[in-house]
């Protein structure tokens, strides 16, 4: 069946996307359901301000996502069961993309759950989620704040207080500029920390205070000032997943699209230049050990497909649906081109 036009339906195609609005906390609710059209639509601030100073990572992001396949496959067992699995597409990997950071936002999802996973069945281990601030710069200071900040964070970590009472962490890094002030952005890191199971127990003196925490990054980052730092102790409730409850927290924040439309061309250039050669995705200690034995790829340069695969006793593939986002009968949107059988 080929040449037949129809849009997606307003019912999700079935891709998953990190979610932490749930109220139970299990694999399968955190990533969540969501659709293609959101994002894709979401580059148009992006893609307003990069036509005036770069053509070709324009024309990149127009083409980002456009083309999508899909394998449709149908239960050996259920005739009437289908699983439609994401196949094909192309990416930009451009960082300001919002269509590529929900991709990398949900592989790192699926990849954290994963290592969690494996973590725990060798050890017993408790999750905390650090926030680790620096004072305001402007934009054009952005990428030695950054610097500066990976060298104090290097820096901490090597410290025996932190050594003792770490295992390991996960590491994203934001920089939103403010909206009141769009020449001023707001750098810092959102880190999932692994501790042993005894971290609270006072008899060992491995828990780190807030105050102690605050102190030590300071020390570390070599500042005058007291820099914000949030620490929360991550708890799974009712039977939750803890580990799903881990990552749930951590996939609130990491790669969200940076809010460019406050600035003019020329403050977003300016960002694009200070983000050159940036890592957002940082892993240490027994984070990147295990990442290291499971072979996971690379979170932000890797494949941005990223979807498990279904046993081939359990699936048969029976087709290949094809869609392309362009203008139609209900306007810019995904259309379904062709339908080719397997």
């Amino acid at each position: 069946m080929k040449g037949e036009h129809r849009a997606i339906s307003p019912t999700p195609i079935n891709e998953i996307l990190p979610c932490a609005d749930k109220m139970n906390y299990n694999i399968t609710n955190i990533l969540d359901e969501h659709n293609f059209r959101e994002k894709k639509r979401l580059q148009e601030p992006v893609l307003e301000k990069y036509q005036y100073f770069d053509k070709s990572k324009t024309n990149r992001m127009i083409d980002c996502g456009r083309h999508l396949e899909f394998a449709l496959f149908q239960n050996r067992k259920d005739k009437d069961l289908h699983e439609k699995k994401l196949d094909k597409m192309f990416t930009c990997k451009d960082r300001f993309c919002s269509f590529c950071n929900w991709r990398r936002a949900r592989k790192l999802a699926i990849q954290s759950y994963e290592v969690l996973k494996a973590i725990e069945a060798q050890k017993k281990v408790r999750y905390l989620f650090v926030t680790l601030t620096v004072k305001n710069c402007p934009i054009e200071q952005l990428s030695d704040t950054i610097k500066q900040m990976n060298r104090a964070y290097e820096r901490m970590f090597k410290w025996q207080r932190l050594k003792k009472s770490i295992l390991g962490w996960s590491r994203i890094l934001e920089y939103p500029s403010q909206k009141n002030n769009p020449k001023m952005v707001h750098p810092h890191y959102h880190c999932l920390i692994v501790v042993p199971a005894g971290y609270f127990d006072t008899k060992k003196k491995l828990y780190i205070k807030q105050n102690e925490w605050q102190s030590l990054w300071q020390k570390a980052l070599k500042v005058d000032y007291a820099p914000s730092v949030d620490i929360r102790v991550i708890k799974s409730k009712n039977g939750d997943d803890p580990i799903a409850k881990a990552v749930a927290e951590f996939a609130k924040y990491p790669l969200k699209s940076v809010d460019i439309e406050p600035l003019s061309v020329n403050q977003f250039r300016e960002l694009v230049n200070q983000m050159r050669r940036k890592r957002a995705v940082a892993f240490g200690g027994i984070l990147k050990e295990y990442r290291k034995k499971l072979t996971l790829d690379d979170v932000e340069d890797g494949d941005l497909i990223y979807s498990d695969k279904l046993k081939d006793e359990e699936w048969k593939r029976i087709a290949t649906l094809i869609y392309e986002y362009e203008l139609g009968e209900y306007g810019l949107d995904y259309y379904l081109k062709e339908i080719n059988h397997d």
